[in-house]
């Protein structure tokens, strides 16, 4: 085994109070990775071309949190077709040649809760299809794809926070947009 340090962070804004360090760490001792680290960046969107630039071959990833998941995708050199679909990734895997991988795992995981809940999105055809879509931007809209699988096309998007757009009529604490 390498004794080389290797590093992950979470970034976005705000992620001072983000767990993700104190989970992943815990995990990596677990499983006896004790050269690995994780830590956080606080790192607006504007921010994460040139903070993706100057990381170094320790690097093993980053977690993308808001608001810089359609910046992570921006500044990847390929990308998963899950990320390139939603327009927006949460994860970027350094790769052997110095470049970053984008995906999006928003996908998966939001399928799985809302399927484990019973919400149901699949038409005639079969196709996954939610009829709402949470959120506005990378966060909720990232989670669902706008090609029909798993999410759109959507006949609402919904979000918490009124500055939004759409305003109208408030569904379950989420307002429309757009």
């Amino acid at each position: 085994m390498s004794s080389e340090r290797v590093r992950a962070a979470v970034v976005g804004a705000p992620v001072a109070h983000s767990l993700s360090p104190l989970i992943h760490n815990a995990g990596y001792a677990a499983v006896g990775l004790d050269q690995w680290s994780y830590t956080r960046f606080e790192c607006a969107e504007a921010e994460l071309p040139a903070l993706v630039a100057g990381l170094g071959p320790e690097w093993a990833g980053l977690s993308v949190t808001m608001p810089g998941k359609e910046a992570a995708l921006a500044v990847a050199a390929t990308a998963s077709p899950v990320a390139v679909a939603v327009g927006a990734a949460n994860t970027l895997v350094h790769q052997h040649d110095g470049s970053w991988r984008a995906d999006n795992t928003d996908v998966g995981g939001m399928v799985e809760v809302l399927t484990s809940a019973g919400v149901r999105g699949v038409d005639a055809d079969g196709a996954r299809r939610w009829r709402h879509r949470p959120g506005g931007g990378g966060c909720g809209g990232g989670a669902t794809r706008p090609d029909g699988d798993c999410g759109g096309p959507a006949k609402g998007r919904y979000r918490r926070s009124a500055s939004g757009g759409g305003g109208g009529r408030c569904v379950a604490g989420w307002r429309p947009v757009g």
